[in-house]
């Protein structure tokens, strides 16, 4: 599904425009996939998704439960492009692979870098993440994190590396 006012969901549509403000659910049995120019965004199943800002130079969106995945193959320098959860904001320094986990609380989300390189911030606190490497962040008020080397795609950002490809191809 797919809206803007909380009580107006529909159906997504192949190639619908987005804009701020819009938010999307994958169901249980659901993927939804997003492409904005020189990046997609994949959608897990249990996944809520919101853009709450979308223009030529900013792309910031929400997650507030479940997981997405965010292939970005082009970022200008005048660029930004964030991801904030419940606790944190994520900012993507560089094109690259990155894969955010939120729990159905809210309260612990989980960043891996594929490749490329991006910023944690949350509770006063700042972290960075490179290539191959997983943060685990829990807090709200507090934030705290750890930083590990990744470990292998699970299901779901396996079949985002597939459509990654896919979408690279000229």
């Amino acid at each position: 599904p797919v809206g803007a006012d909380p009580d107006d969901w529909g159906d997504a549509e192949q190639n619908r425009p987005i804009t701020t403000g819009d938010k999307l659910w994958a169901d249980q049995d659901g993927r939804a996939e997003v492409r904005l120019g020189g990046s997609a965004m994949r959608i897990a199943p249990n996944t809520a998704f919101t853009f709450l800002n979308l223009t030529d130079a900013a792309t910031q969106i929400s997650v507030s439960e479940g997981e997405l995945n965010v292939h970005v193959r082009r970022l200008g320098e005048d660029q930004s492009f964030e991801v904030d959860t419940p606790n944190l904001a994520f900012s993507l320094l560089r094109p690259g692979d990155y894969t955010i986990i939120v729990d159905e609380n809210g309260d612990t989300t989980w960043v891996t870098v594929r490749n490329g390189n991006g910023e944690i911030t949350g509770g006063g606190q700042a972290f960075n993440l490179s290539a191959g490497q997983i943060g685990t962040f829990t807090g709200t008020d507090s934030l705290e994190g750890d930083v590990d080397q990744a470990s292998g795609p699970d299901e779901f950002e396996s079949w985002a590396v597939q459509r990654n490809a896919s979408f690279d191809r000229p």
